[in-house]
């Protein structure tokens, strides 16, 4: 039976982050959360975001995917799934607010692939998203403060932001885990009002995740 392992941990004032290995896998942990786990062997997908990357693969292969943004980038999750499945193609923004986090990232999470066309952001997703001049492919949305979505999310100021910087072709994903009904159908309601079209995808355990697309894009 294999067993976790404790690589290392740190004290911060968003919670107590611990680094686990367990076979192939390392994960990060605040406190008893989840924040982001990757392979790390040669494998291309992720333990986890699956659904996520199967949408993005799939806009890929019948799209130009040349930038990608990741507001709530963690450990680098979905960014590792696309340097190692796009052949580090793509140009990569991974906006974390977290500083720690992104140390332990660098220290423990980005080994074994290229990061020249990764740059990882230490800011505010909703201020990054306010000032980039850059439109993207791709966006993934993953900003939560434990285990609840960030109330900004749902703005309509944010959800016109998000369609502000996507290119004519392009998808965004919301994880919208834990959200309310009333909160999913908020955010569906500014999707249609600003996007080309909407539509939900349900994952193996139970998360939605609402997709924004400009375009043609079809899961």
């Amino acid at each position: 039976m294999v067993e976790n392992k404790l690589i290392y941990t740190i004290c911060t004032k968003n919670g107590t982050l611990s680094v686990i290995s367990r076979g192939n896998m390392l994960a990060l942990r605040n406190d008893n959360v989840g924040y982001s786990c990757i392979y790390t062997d040669q494998s291309e997908y992720q333990p986890i975001l699956t659904e996520v990357q199967e949408l993005i693969d799939s806009f890929h292969k019948g799209h130009s995917l040349e930038k990608a943004l990741i507001l709530g980038g963690g450990c680098c999750t979905i960014p590792r799934f696309m340097i190692k499945r796009f052949g580090n193609s793509v140009y990569i923004d991974s906006v974390e607010y977290v500083s720690e986090i992104i140390e332990i990232t660098k220290r423990y999470f980005l080994t074994g692939i290229a990061t020249d066309k990764l740059n990882i952001v230490n800011i505010d997703a909703f201020r990054f998203i306010n000032e980039t001049k850059t439109k993207y492919n791709v966006i993934f949305v993953d900003l939560f403060n434990g285990g609840k979505i960030v109330e900004n999310v749902i703005s309509e100021s944010f959800i016109k932001n998000i369609h502000k910087h996507m290119e004519s072709d392009a998808i965004a994903i919301v994880n919208t885990f834990q959200c309310s009904t009333i909160e999913r159908n908020e955010i569906r309601k500014l999707g249609l009002k600003y996007f080309d079209h909407c539509f939900c995808k349900l994952d193996d355990f139970g998360t939605d995740y609402i997709v924004l697309v400009n375009g043609d894009f079809k899961a």
